[in-house]
């Protein structure tokens, strides 16, 4: 028990909450609380939407310099380092966002992640 629901989590607590199963035992086959299992049940019944996920990102507002950045170092010999993008956001053009907030904006608009090490390669077009 502890920290956040996975989205699969939560879909299983709709699914068997609509078959009529208890929040209890729904919260022990989960193993997680009941108050967690009430929790998003209500918020399922009460239509809420998660206003995180359409937020915009920081970054965005630098989109036109991140994708001349990334063309420019695209047939290089290695992956774009994301973290090369972010010192050069700050330097060149006083970009006061977080480091997370470009990798964020770069993997859901521009890259597709390779490994752990947070380079990434073009998404394909």
């Amino acid at each position: 028990m502890g920290g956040p629901l996975r989205p699969e989590d939560i879909v299983t607590i709709n699914v068997l909450g609509e078959k009529g199963m208890p929040s209890r035992a729904i919260a022990r086959t989960l193993g997680v609380t009941e108050g967690a299992v009430r929790y998003h049940r209500r918020r399922r019944a009460d239509g809420a939407v998660d206003g995180r996920r359409n937020k915009p990102f920081k970054a965005a507002a630098l989109a036109a310099v991140i994708a001349a950045w990334i063309k420019v170092r695209e047939d290089g010999p290695r992956p774009v380092n994301v973290r090369e993008l972010y010192e050069h956001v700050v330097r060149e053009h006083r970009y006061t966002g977080s480091y997370l907030s470009v990798l964020r904006y770069d993997q859901r608009q521009l890259l597709l992640p390779v490994g752990d090490n947070y380079s990434c390669r073009l998404a394909p077009s």
